[in-house]
């Protein structure tokens, strides 16, 4: 495959802007490709190259390819760079939409009470919900579960909690251990340890 040489970029983000350079240089690379200044096959620069070109930070650029090739417009070729691989639909894609404002405006608010209908007919008790993923309480084998605990009850001594202190024999083998250093037991503290 004969390798292409980038294309030349005379194009800056405006640093005034409310829009996010990032956000800018994903409009600006759109605008080339879908107007077919830009057609598949294009090669991109280095990301340091463009970092450059455009006068922003790296991770600027780096957030701009990331989406430009979730959008499935540019790819990573291995050999070959950064190359436009797509320029239909994803062209069409808008930025990541404002979920907040849709959300404010009151588009959504009419399912509070679709909702709220749901969960009162919850209790009713000829109905099941299955949205919830929860098992219904009628299915749930009580008889079996109480066999089964009464008879491991019988079986179960303890807990496995050990004694508030700790283990004995661990207790034992620091103690015999501090004997063995000139340490006595507890209850007797000698003066150099004061």
């Amino acid at each position: 495959m004969k390798r292409t040489s980038p294309i030349q970029i005379d194009w800056k983000p405006d640093r005034k802007s409310s829009n996010p350079m990032y956000q800018q240089i994903i409009q600006f690379v759109c605008d080339k490709v879908s107007s077919g200044e830009w057609p598949i096959g294009t090669r991109l620069p280095s990301q340091r190259t463009l970092a450059e070109l455009f006068g922003v930070n790296r991770s600027t650029v780096t957030t701009a390819i990331d989406e430009l090739t979730s959008y499935g417009i540019i790819a990573g070729c291995h050999g070959a760079g950064t190359q436009i691989i797509s320029n239909t639909w994803s062209l069409l894609l808008s930025p990541a939409p404002d979920w907040s404002r849709f959300i404010s405006s009151g588009f959504f608010k009419e399912n509070n009470n679709t909702i709220q209908s749901i969960n009162r007919l919850e209790f009713t008790p000829n109905i099941m919900r299955l949205g919830t993923g929860e098992l219904d309480p009628r299915l749930f084998p009580v008889n079996m579960w109480q066999s089964i605990l009464q008879k491991i009850s019988r079986q179960v001594t303890n807990l496995g909690y050990s004694e508030p202190l700790g283990l004995l024999e661990l207790r034992k083998a620091i103690s015999a251990h501090m004997k063995k250093l000139g340490i006595p037991s507890v209850g007797h503290v000698p003066t150099r340890f004061i």
